[in-house]
């Protein structure tokens, strides 16, 4: 609805028309009748049917908003000027009017390509590293918060940045982010970092000369599976452009590109020193990528079992791989907004993963809540400075298909590295038909500080 066009705020910003609007928020042009100028207005809008703490979270993400742009001063970053309130008390944030539309709008035209691609991510980068200096990490990264004009490419939208010793909107359970750009560390729960910023930019990148995300599901849930257990699709279309986007999307964060590295790569491939380098005034006059033939698909590895893997019923590989996969990450598909549905149902799942013990040879190392009412239990399985043995291996698959509705559990396929990367090893866990009282929903194998670690979550999948 835009009811509220005319409106005037705080007897000074008149509202003359809504730019955009999004699930709990809206865009306004209005005009500034005291300095005489056009601005831009952002406005909070909540559903009636949520509750005071859901209301004082969202209003507390809309403050944080604020607060991290205003921090900043750049360029390539949209400038606040002030936080409001209205008559009924719905918090409204005043900034400077960009008028050129997203990166998103301009890619609806089709790929971009890898030079004026370059001459964008240079300058996203150069923003992103003011922030991160400042001890912001912005952890949404992705075309439609990228805003384009006069051939200048502004940053926006900090409203679930992270600020440097700002603890306010930290939530058990809660993660925030868009699915097809999230860091693989992200999906995982563990903190955003600058190299977060990094992953999602090269996704953004990725997406602006290839046309399509470097990964892709038919729901959020598949593409969170692919982002945590995938490598993206050949980039076809990038050039020079490709060894870029490789080395920000590596899944380990201490592998990618750095900044000084990747302002360096963007520089070069634009063809142009550091200084500035506008683009055309008029996107609808930035070249396209020529037509090219559709992308190939990422192939498929195969399902296996080394022979430090349990056998398993190859035909069943793929449904179980599916389905856990989606379990390690449901719960993130659909937290963007979710509450922790209630301690009840998190001690149901934590008791009954207390009954379970502990696999042959190791000890419980941590239990605490996991995404959602689920419960995260982290075992420990003593030194190891390899892969597991074929001993190892069975006594975990032993172990977890014990576990209350489990039928069976393997490594269906494995990377030389998924011991020692964020995400680990994913087991395949097939659960018996029917069955849906809480038990093992996802479990992974990795190296953690020269010890061998099993990590699961428990929970009722329904």
């Amino acid at each position: 609805m835009d009811d509220d066009h005319g409106e005037l705020l705080a007897d000074r910003y008149q509202l003359t028309s809504l730019l955009g609007r999004g699930g709990m928020g809206a865009v306004w042009r209005a005009y500034d009748l005291q300095l005489g100028r056009d601005v831009a207005v952002k406005e909070l809008r909540l559903p009636e049917h949520l509750g005071a703490e859901e209301r004082a979270t969202w209003m507390a993400r809309l403050d944080r908003e604020a607060r991290a742009a205003a921090r900043l001063k750049h360029p390539g970053i949209v400038t606040v000027y002030d936080r409001i309130a209205g008559v009924d008390g719905r918090p409204w944030i005043v900034m400077e009017l960009v008028t050129g539309g997203s990166l998103d709008d301009l890619l609806r035209q089709g790929p971009l390509s890898p030079e004026h691609v370059a001459e964008l991510g240079r300058q996203v980068a150069a923003a992103l590293s003011t922030a991160h200096q400042r001890g912001i990490t912005h952890r949404d990264i992705k075309p439609a918060n990228i805003l384009i004009e006069d051939g200048r490419a502004v940053l926006t939208d900090f409203g679930i940045a992270g600020l440097e010793g700002d603890a306010t909107l930290t939530a058990t359970g809660m993660i925030m982010g868009t699915p097809a750009f999230m860091a693989p560390e992200q999906v995982r729960g563990l903190p955003a970092t600058a190299a977060s910023d990094l992953w999602s930019l090269g996704a953004t990148l990725y997406t602006a000369v290839e046309g399509r995300p470097p990964f892709a599901g038919s729901a959020p849930s598949a593409v969170l599976v692919a982002v945590v257990t995938e490598t993206p699709a050949p980039a076809v279309r990038a050039g020079p452009l490709t060894p870029t986007l490789e080395g920000l999307l590596h899944k380990e964060p201490a592998q990618r590109l750095s900044m000084e590295q990747l302002l360096a790569q963007l520089d070069r491939i634009a063809g142009q020193p550091p200084a500035p380098h506008p683009l055309p005034a008029d996107p609808a006059r930035w070249p396209t990528a020529p037509a090219q033939p559709p992308a190939v698909p990422s192939p498929r590895i195969p399902a296996r079992s080394p022979a430090a893997t349990p056998a398993v019923d190859r035909r069943r590989l793929y449904r179980r791989v599916t389905w856990t996969g989606a379990a390690v990450v449901a719960v993130v598909a659909s937290s963007f907004l979710a509450r922790d549905s209630g301690d009840a149902e998190y001690q149901d799942n934590r008791e009954v993963a207390e009954a379970m013990g502990h696999p042959p040879d190791f000890t419980v190392d941590a239990r605490m809540r996991g995404g959602g009412d689920w419960a995260r239990v982290v075992y420990a399985g003593g030194p190891i400075s390899g892969d597991p043995t074929p001993g190892q291996w069975d006594g975990m698959a032993a172990w977890l298909e014990g576990a209350p509705g489990v039928e069976t559990a393997g490594i269906p396929s494995t990377n030389p590295t998924c011991m020692t990367d964020t995400v680990g090893c994913v087991w395949g866990i097939d659960r018996r038909d029917g069955f849906s009282e809480p038990t093992i929903l996802s479990a992974t194998t990795r190296q953690q500080d020269g010890e061998l670690v099993l990590e699961i979550e428990v929970g009722s999948w329904n």
